[in-house]
């Protein structure tokens, strides 16, 4: 319960515990609506003199908003505001309406202020909407908020694994620089000088050993060949996709592209106590009550449907509309036969239309929930990816600058050189034993061993 009202605070007493981008067309009109029904069921009065009634409690209460949400929530921009100051905002707002819609008909119309009727609804309806509103816009909101965090972290990470990119690109010249102008001539004269000692008559006996040798110098040759080209050739990481993943805005939602079970009862619920009180009193709420949780009910299955088919979703769009706007006509009708007897019964058709508004209303609050939800999702993976990247080119520099342009190139070429004296050994020293000859030979072709070795490792640093 504790974490409850914490979150409930953190999402609505901030930036939009007060907005007039929400309160005008969400709170508003269906407050007004059922002032005016309020009204001619209170007087049998007309639909003209309803809209005044209605529209002079309508007007104090937007001065009111204006004039409080300045005075208690002025600095709501920049920080969270006490809840007890939003509380006497919201409901201190339809306390103002019902007030000021009963002065309204008594000062002009001479109808009797009954307070108690016009003032409860209007107080409930108007403190809960507002209060619901502020909590669900809050909500995306501070969603919004984590995204331009995300997406700062994300560019930071983006710069920093083109940096190593870069740094990366430059080991990978240095490294084929060092194969092209360094190792790869010395492999070249190591392969000269043993056609030379085979040229020799001399040299006959360890002519099986030097083919050998000649046969390992030239698979270090291709070795370094086929390394050089996976330098040049091998991506480091695959590149981020240029979309993006967090574009979306409020108009986006007008269309709706989901359905909310959970929005849609708690809508529907508000409106139809709302309406119902002051017409029927507790028998029309029950009425409203039941109502809400069979239109509920039909809509929880198509509300499945359009979370994980995407093949049936219009179709579910629309069995959801016209079967809400259906289903509560056909109830209306019916209300008699279920023992919910009312003294002010609405209209179906009228009921059917401000039913299906409120399914329009809570869709539209979900769709918004739902494409900020995602766009935080996305950028969690796209930031966890870019991570890993970040780490993987981190290593893969460190494993380019330390093992093959200092140690494993430094190591390949002193190797190389060995086998190269060891050759020049046997080519220059006429006294030289074949005993001493066949241990250079040994030590030479253990060196190109060794040379290999270092290559493959070289290969398994892999970009």
């Amino acid at each position: 319960m504790k974490f409850a009202l914490q979150r409930f605070r953190y999402a609505a007493t901030g930036r939009w515990a007060v907005s007039i981008r929400t309160y005008t067309p969400i709170v508003m009109p269906f407050g007004f609506l059922t002032s005016i029904e309020r009204e001619q069921s209170f007087n049998r009065t007309s639909i003209t003199e309803a809209v005044v009634i209605a529209v002079g409690g309508e007007l104090v209460c937007a001065l009111y908003i204006f004039i409080m949400q300045t005075v208690l929530l002025g600095n709501r921009y920049q920080r969270l505001q006490p809840l007890w100051r939003c509380l006497i905002v919201w409901f201190g707002a339809g306390f103002v309406r019902g007030f000021f819609t009963a002065c309204n008909a008594n000062w002009n119309f001479g109808y009797e202020f009954d307070f108690l009727n016009r003032i409860f609804p209007s107080m409930t309806y108007t403190g809960l909407a507002m209060a619901l509103v502020a909590f669900f816009f809050g909500s995306i909101e501070r969603k919004r908020i984590e995204i331009k965090a995300l997406n700062s972290l994300d560019q930071i990470l983006q710069t920093d694994q083109e940096n190593l990119i870069e740094a990366e690109e430059r080991q990978k010249v240095v490294a084929q620089q060092v194969f092209q102008n360094q190792i790869l001539p010395q492999i070249n004269s190591l392969q000269d000088g043993i056609n030379e000692l085979l040229k020799d008559p001399q040299n006959q006996t360890d002519s099986r050993s030097l083919k050998t040798l000649y046969e390992q110098s030239v698979a270090v040759a291709n070795s370094l060949q086929s390394q050089k080209g996976n330098l040049k050739n091998q991506q480091l990481v695959n590149p981020r996709p240029d979309k993006d993943q967090d574009s979306y805005s409020y108009w986006s939602a007008l269309l709706p592209r989901t359905l909310s079970v959970r929005i849609t009862f708690i809508t529907l619920l508000l409106g139809s106590f709302s309406g119902q009180y002051s017409r029927n009193g507790i028998e029309g709420v029950k009425a409203g009550f039941v109502g809400a949780v069979i239109v509920t009910a039909y809509i929880f299955p198509l509300a499945q449907i359009v979370k994980r088919n995407m093949r049936f979703k219009s179709a579910a769009y629309f069995f959801a509309y016209m079967g809400a706007f259906v289903l509560q006509a056909v109830y209306n009708v019916i209300q008699p036969k279920l023992l919910l007897v009312l003294d002010n019964p609405y209209a179906p058709w009228y009921s059917a239309i401000k039913t299906t508004y409120g399914l329009y209303i809570a869709s539209v609050i979900a769709t918004m929930l739902v494409l900020v939800q995602g766009s935080f999702k996305n950028l969690i993976e796209s930031g966890a990816q870019l991570e890993k990247n970040v780490e993987l080119l981190h290593l893969q520099n460190l494993e380019l600058e330390q093992s093959i342009t200092e140690s494993q190139f430094g190591t390949l070429q002193g190797k190389i050189s060995g086998v190269s004296m060891a050759l020049h050994l046997m080519g220059t020293m006429e006294s030289i034993d074949q005993k001493r000859k066949t241990e250079l030979l040994s030590d030479a072709s253990e060196l190109l061993k060794e040379s290999l070795n270092a290559l493959k490792i070289m290969k398994e640093v892999k970009p």
